[in-house]
């Protein structure tokens, strides 16, 4: 059995925790749409905080509420204050407990980390540490849920990229695809990107790879950039039929007649398939293709349609 509290402790849970934890309570409701239960057994915590330091061992509360108050904000943060669905719908979907967990446990550096572990979203400190960064103790809050999120399902795409993706390319596309039909002389074209598509063939790339080479495919940059990387890609386009077109009508000619589906796709394919080193741009199905690798993500990006004038 847990011994007891100190009376200076249990008094500061009652009135920095118990009293107020109710508001949170609340507000986590408001950002995510559920009810999410604020697990932290003090009496577990107790006997792991450095009993030399006056704040761990008299506030045990206020850093708790503390602890769970960042989460809270990061989650305000992320959610749009509640408006976006696509971060609500995942972080439920990871925290499915609907629990959060206050733990301290040993760590070889930093002093705090967030993560979900079976479904419960833990808020951990360093031994001796109970307390200190609390504001950052959910700052890496996306990652833990990427992490969790890919241990089952690796091949289908991470809340990072499907918001990168959204935010960084979608919402930027329209603007971009007037550039390109100003350059084509008002002929449109549409730009195509499959992000799933381009995710599950990082992974399988990878997974073909020998154990000390699969750090050469970046996942994590990938993930991270998936939006900005092909919007990237694009604009290079765009930037290479200003300087190589220059609204020539009789190279704007040739490109439409080169592409009848009058689409402009990026993709990734296998290192191998490349003809060129980082990228490429090829006429494939009647479209225009960008191609890139997993291992050449994101560099050079806007010289992948240099050639564009060699083809036509």
């Amino acid at each position: 059995m847990a011994a007891k509290l100190p009376l200076t402790a249990r008094k500061n849970i009652r009135d920095e925790y118990n009293e107020k934890i109710g508001d949170l309570k609340s507000q986590i409701k408001e950002y995510t749409g559920e009810d999410y239960e604020f697990v932290v057994v003090f009496e577990e915590l107790y006997p792991k905080v450095k009993a030399d330091d006056q704040y761990q061992t008299t506030s045990p509360g206020s850093i708790a509420f503390n602890a769970y108050s960042s989460l809270v904000d990061q989650l305000k943060t992320m959610t749009d204050e509640g408006e976006d669905q696509l971060v609500k719908e995942h972080f439920n979907k990871v925290v499915h407990t609907r629990k959060v967990n206050i733990l301290i446990e040993d760590m070889e550096s930093g002093y705090t980390l967030c993560r979900v572990k079976d479904g419960v979203l833990e808020l951990v400190y360093k031994t001796d540490n109970f307390g200190t960064n609390t504001s950052y103790i959910a700052s890496e809050l996306a990652k833990a849920l990427d992490e969790s999120y890919l241990e089952t399902n690796r091949s289908e795409l991470p809340l990072t990229a499907r918001k990168g993706f959204r935010d960084d390319y979608e919402q930027k596309k329209k603007a971009l695809m007037g550039r390109i039909s100003e350059e084509l002389l008002g002929a449109f074209v549409d730009l195509v990107a499959d992000p799933e598509a381009i995710w599950r063939l990082a992974i399988e790339e990878q997974a073909k790879l020998k154990k000390r080479d699969q750090s050469e495919i970046d996942l994590e940059s990938i993930n991270r950039n998936m939006g900005s990387a092909i919007y990237a890609y694009f604009d290079g386009f765009a930037s290479t039929l200003n300087y190589v077109f220059k609204q020539d009508g009789m190279m704007v000619e040739a490109f439409m007649e080169a592409c009848p589906k009058k689409e402009i796709h990026f993709k990734l394919v296998a290192k191998p398939d490349l003809s060129r080193s980082y990228n490429d741009g090829v006429f494939e199905d009647g479209a225009y293709v960008i191609r890139a690798s997993p291992q050449t993500w994101y560099t050079n990006s806007s010289y992948a349609c240099e050639d564009i004038e060699k083809l036509l």
